[in-house]
């Protein structure tokens, strides 16, 4: 009895390994990933706003403004069904450690997170390339794709 449930076992690991070394790599992050352009910002909370991502997402996306090293920060965090299903949450006045990347635009101090470090959290809501790691959970019905 004991043999068949240990060879039970092994076929089940063994098409387990199969299927995770067949699952599709990350999507490429939506904003372009730019190695040179990291940033590591300390900074304080001064408002949390919701609008669109764009493009396909129709989620609201969450969006930070800190003050960081006397400069203001827009810090792009994610879609909020995201932010809300790890119950994250931003209060004003918080201070955040924040590594991401800034958005290559004319004059702008955007960035998009890949991770958010407060006293008693961490937030990494994309990998150290970029892909959002929101990806494995499933979007609520008419969100579009969001990456």
């Amino acid at each position: 009895m004991k043999s068949n449930s240990a060879l039970a076992a092994c076929v089940l690991w063994t098409a387990f390994l199969a299927f995770a070394q067949s699952a599709p790599a990350p999507a490429s992050a939506k904003v372009k990933y730019d190695a040179a352009s990291r940033i590591k910002l300390t900074g304080v909370v001064d408002s949390i706003e919701q609008r669109s991502l764009g493009g396909a997402c129709k989620a609201p996306g969450v969006f930070v403004t800190v003050t960081a090293e006397g400069q203001t920060f827009e810090l792009r965090i994610g879609p909020k069904w995201f932010i809300q299903a790890m119950t994250w949450t931003f209060t004003k006045g918080d201070k955040l450690e924040i590594t991401g990347w800034k958005v290559d635009k004319e004059g702008s101090n955007e960035v998009v997170v890949r991770k958010i470090d407060r006293a008693e959290w961490s937030l990494e809501p994309r990998d150290d390339h970029g892909a959002a790691n929101w990806l494995w959970m499933p979007p609520p019905k008419d969100s579009g794709k969001c990456t």
